[in-house]
């Protein structure tokens, strides 16, 4: 039996993150956040590798998880282990695999666009959780479903290098909390000459301004409020509203105006249901053509893509924790096998002499996931063929079962249908 345990150890500290030192590097923050921890199975560094190879898995159960580890412990015991992992060491950690991927790209140029500056993507996404009390205070539960029916449902804001593909921030808040108090939240870690991309409900005068004064240009797609004067440069006026997310005092430090440009897009190619596109953007300096903003403007629907990898093939849009911070871990996990996922597939593109966006996401985290059990995989990833112009239908073919939606309670519910069974 302890042969049998020593092998399991031994072939978990073989880890995605080998190559950053994961733990070592993980125990020293430990250390330096003031985490205090006595020698047992189930220390910060085995119980890190294990939420890892339990989110590689499509974040199984807890009883999978000790058939893939080979590790014998109980569910009560990890949930502890979990909960005892500090938040800060997770996010510091989740700060040194961007930082790796950085050191790889040369200075901050887009692999794909020769900005000469740092291109960043921002959006927000939501995901879904267990209904539990404290869970529907903190994120909140949609307006149209009742306690005991919906499940509490939060918003993350992502800020994605481009260059790299790794996400530098990302910060979870309530559902009913606007985007702009989101994005907001992750403009600390914008530096000067950084290109911001996003989407309309990102395009206002505040935020331009907001962003200007930091040193960091803004490219958005128009708010649909805004009414289109003219093309070209344009003079943006203070608004006569303060935003609901901006106090009086930092409403009243905006600039009369501010200088910026407007441009029209028409797309031409078929399956996209926007045919034409005004963007508004601080760009103003004269190399930037107006398919130059477009291009870059362009390139906003790659975070998209990135919410769709973390929600869809690594089954984030539902989480399992029961507090708010074990869910706030939870995600800090699924953001740092994101990353590693995205590292190696840098490495790879660097290597292959390829755009990173043509590496293949799920062979990437599959080959991460074999890794975790400690086996070899193979030696190359898959190279997804360049497709201009692909286009796929907006439908899906499987037909949806049709079950009568719950609309109380189930214990509610059962009560109703058992009453109504003839004695």
């Amino acid at each position: 039996m302890a042969a049998s345990m020593s092998g399991a150890l031994a072939r978990l500290a073989r880890s995605p993150g080998d190559d950053l030192v994961l733990e070592s590097s993980f125990v020293q923050l430990c250390v330096e956040n003031g985490h205090v921890w006595r020698e047992r199975l189930l220390g910060p560094a085995i119980t890190l590798r294990l939420f890892l190879l339990q989110i590689l898995h499509g974040n199984t159960a807890i009883t999978h998880l000790g058939h893939l580890s080979g590790i014998g412990f109980t569910a009560a015991s990890y949930c502890e282990a979990r909960i005892r992992l500090p938040l800060a060491a997770l996010q510091s950690l989740l700060k040194t695999t961007w930082e790796s991927a950085a050191s790889l790209v040369p200075g901050k140029v887009s692999l794909a666009l020769a900005t000469g500056r740092r291109v960043l993507l921002v959006d927000g996404s939501s995901f879904s959780m267990s209904d539990t009390k404290p869970l529907r205070d903190h994120f909140g539960l949609q307006r149209s479903q009742k306690v005991g029916v919906g499940y509490p449902v939060g918003k993350i804001m992502g800020l994605l290098d481009l260059a790299t593909g790794l996400f530098v921030k990302v910060i979870a808040y309530s559902l009913f909390t606007h985007d702009m108090r989101g994005v907001i939240g992750v403009h600390p870690w914008l530096e000067t000459g950084d290109i911001l991309v996003g989407d309309r409900a990102f395009c206002s005068f505040a935020h331009f301004c907001l962003l200007t004064r930091a040193g960091v240009l803004g490219c958005f797609r128009l708010h649909q409020r805004r009414k289109i004067d003219r093309l070209g440069m344009v003079r943006w006026a203070k608004p006569q509203e303060r935003p609901a997310w901006m106090t009086a005092a930092q409403f009243a430090s905006l600039p009369a105006w501010i200088d910026g440009r407007l441009v029209k897009h028409h797309i031409q190619q078929a399956g996209f249901r926007t045919k034409v596109l005004f963007i508004a953007t601080t760009l103003i300096q004269e190399e930037w053509s107006d398919q130059d903003v477009a291009d870059l403007y362009g390139r906003r629907w790659e975070i998209e893509t990135c919410f769709n990898h973390l929600k869809t093939t690594m089954k984030m849009n539902v989480l399992k924790c029961q507090s708010v911070e074990g869910v706030t871990k939870e995600l800090c996990v699924y953001l740092l096998i994101y990353n590693l996922v995205r590292l190696q597939m840098l490495r790879w593109a660097l290597a292959a002499g390829v755009e990173v966006r043509r590496v293949s996401f799920i062979d990437a985290w599959r080959c991460l996931a074999v890794w975790a059990l400690g086996l070899a995989g193979v030696d190359r990833l898959i190279i997804n063929p360049l497709r201009p112009g692909r286009a796929e239908p907006r439908v899906v073919r499987p037909r949806p079962k049709k079950y009568t939606l719950l609309t109380t309670p189930r214990k509610l519910w059962k009560i109703r249908e058992n009453k109504a069974k003839p004695a």
